[in-house]
């Protein structure tokens, strides 16, 4: 049994990315799996100062913020799913954000293990979102994540405009397969 920590990056709760998540976890659940789910936008989250104290103080980071909580929760899975809309050919500001004060855990050592990337794109180009697959690829690389999976939704922008979609039934399948 895996135990799955869910990003949500979308400000919306109820987007077309969370549409998407909403499935996947659909699967794992009925495959047993444990999944905690987090939302980004509603946190707060300060940008990293570069300071290096969680390198001399075992991860605890100066800043006092829910970072704590999300990097307690990263301790506490191994897998990591992240919901993403696509904004500007990357990641929204929150995502960066959190993921620049996971610094912290080369310190610590990291659990997650393994990732998905689950992401939705209002524009229907393949570049749009290509450049965010490509750096998430280049994130798991570099921080040892095994890739489980990358489901992309393109021509999407608002609320319900993924429900008709086969990307869902494969989000669905991705978290079966888990």
């Amino acid at each position: 049994m895996r135990k799955v920590l869910v990003l949500y990056c979308s400000a919306r709760k109820t987007g077309n990315s969370a549409t998407l998540a909403a499935s996947f976890i659909k699967g794992a659940l009925t495959k047993g799996h444990q999944v905690t789910e987090y939302f980004i936008p509603d946190k707060t989250i300060a940008p990293c100062l570069g300071c290096n104290y969680c390198q001399t103080h075992q991860g605890e980071c100066i800043q006092k913020d829910d970072m704590q909580e999300a990097s307690r929760l990263l301790q506490e899975h191994d897998t990591l799913v992240i919901a993403s809309p696509v904004y500007y050919l990357g990641f929204p500001g929150s995502f960066k954000l959190f993921l620049d004060r996971t610094y912290n855990e080369s310190a610590t050592g990291r659990k997650i293990t393994a990732s998905i990337l689950l992401t939705t794109a209002c524009k229907q180009e393949d570049f749009v979102t290509n450049t965010l697959v490509q750096y998430y690829r280049s994130l798991a690389d570099y921080l040892g994540w095994k890739n489980l999976g990358v489901i992309s939704a393109q021509g999407v922008e608002s609320p319900g405009e993924i429900d008709s979609l086969p990307c869902l039934d494969a989000a669905f399948q991705l978290g079966l397969e888990l």
